[in-house]
């Protein structure tokens, strides 16, 4: 049987794309080579977008309870000087959600998969290996006990060792960055409220750590690994390095392991019917902890674009997934980088400081104009009902307007008028991905975007 995409990998980024697709009623089959969920913390941090996301999802507020509002976070030197303050404001962003959440990802997962029970057009194949695939006007999937999935699109969600980016022959670029760190995750035994709830960069040259405040009583330390470092340590090793912060009589240990810190960029997100997503595309030291947010919005970008065309519209928008995402990602690669050089510094001249603030980086080259308005970020208002903005539009094409106005096929949202005066618009069509599709400024730029929005989603 076909089914309309398949996606390699069960993790957030491929369930996520999942239920995306399964909401809007295709039919989507998950093939995930473990035999049941993985069961330790990795990710830890997604952001206000994400969070939007998982809204056009269906599952922002179950996703909630697995959640922590992030205070932000403080670079400090060894002298315990604050050399860069990057707090979260605890109310609601632009993005109608909390700027930073600390989040439990098994528990996220969890909520994921609970999703999937809502769309009977989703099938989830765990213990389910691909171990070929054949790409061509459908793809082919053959699986380790000699079944097949056959999909008109796949999206291969599947980590960074991608086994569909190696079987394609795709190259991935190294952007250079590169360190050992060991991660290590505990579970307190009693409160601990001396720590703080600022996630903590360590800048040192000689031993840089990291302190993440969790969600509930989960807390993370980070450090930096030398050269011959082995890669396992024992439990007394890891003790001794977190015997400046805490003992096992606060808190047991959870989880130790090292994990190598990298920058890279697949060179192509696209083969075929065939598109990367998440690590598989991309990856980047955690820095700004927005690994897992890079994957979140491939998903967002990539799941209505397949859902149109699989409704009628010209296959060629697909060619904008990569184009536009890259630059986007690119962006908090290289500042992941420079936050990852800071942490390996000192209160030395030439190391800045003062307040950080979170980054909107712009789409790439895609669809509609890119005039400055085109390809940003558009905030997420509340309606009068009480409902947020992409909800009221069911995560479709929408018009956001600083008054109430008529248009002949959009439907119409009033607000951020402080926002749309920055940049002289009376308005902007948003996509579906919360990105705008362009801004106007009368009634003729508007009969544009609504067309063109037309052409993009014929039904």
């Amino acid at each position: 049987m076909k089914t309309d995409v398949a996606v390699i990998g069960a993790g957030p980024v491929g369930l996520l794309v999942a239920n995306l697709l399964g909401r809007r009623r295709r039919s989507v089959t998950i093939v995930e080579k473990r035999s049941e969920p993985y069961s330790w913390p990795r990710a830890i941090h997604f952001d206000g977008e994400a969070m939007r996301c998982f809204q056009a999802a269906g599952l922002a507020r179950s996703i909630l309870h697995h959640t922590h509002v992030g205070k932000g976070m403080l670079f400090r030197d060894r002298d315990g000087t604050t050399l860069v303050d990057w707090s979260r404001d605890q109310t609601p962003g632009p993005m109608g959600w909390h700027e930073s959440y600390r989040f439990y990802q098994p528990g996220l997962e969890q909520e994921l998969r609970k999703g999937l029970g809502r769309h009977d057009c989703v099938a989830l194949r765990e213990g389910a290996a691909v171990v070929d695939l054949v790409n061509g006007d459908d793809v082919s999937l053959v699986l380790e006990d000699g079944s097949e999935v056959v999909a008109r699109f796949v999206v291969a969600a599947d980590g960074a060792q991608s086994f569909a980016r190696q079987t394609l022959g795709i190259g991935f670029t190294d952007l250079g960055f590169c360190e050992r760190w060991l991660v290590v995750d505990l579970v307190l035994r009693r409160r601990r409220d001396d720590l703080g709830d600022h996630s903590i960069q360590f800048c040192d040259p000689v031993s840089p750590a990291t302190y993440v405040r969790g969600a509930g009583n989960r807390r993370r330390w980070e450090f930096r690994l030398c050269a011959d470092s082995p890669d396992v340590l024992t439990e007394a090793e890891v003790w001794t390095r977190l015997s400046r912060w805490i003992t096992p009589a606060d808190a047991e240990l959870e989880r130790a392991t090292v994990y190598t810190f990298r920058s890279g960029l697949a060179d192509s997100w696209m083969d075929g019917n065939v598109f990367l997503a998440g690590d598989a595309a991309h990856q980047m030291p955690p820095f700004m902890g927005q690994g897992m947010c890079a994957g979140v919005r491939d998903a967002a970008n990539l799941c209505w674009k397949l859902d149109a065309v699989l409704g009628g519209a010209d296959e060629g928008m697909l060619g904008t997934y990569q184009s536009e995402r890259e630059s986007n990602v690119h962006a908090f690669i290289n500042t992941s980088v420079s936050l990852g050089q800071l942490v390996n510094q000192t209160s030395a001249d030439g190391v800045p400081r003062g307040r950080m603030f979170s980054i909107w980086p712009n789409l790439g080259p895609g669809l509609g104009p890119r005039d400055g308005v085109g390809g940003i970020l558009v905030p997420q208002v509340q309606a009068e009902d009480g409902r947020l903005a992409d909800s009221v539009a069911d995560h479709g094409f929408y018009i956001l307007a600083a008054s109430p106005i008529s248009a002949e096929r959009l439907p119409v949202q009033a607000g951020a008028s402080r926002w749309l005066q920055e940049r002289s618009l009376e308005g902007v069509v948003v996509r579906p991905d919360g990105y705008a599709l362009g801004g106007f400024r009368n009634r003729d730029e508007l009969a544009v975007l609504e067309g063109l929005s037309r052409t993009l989603t014929p039904n």
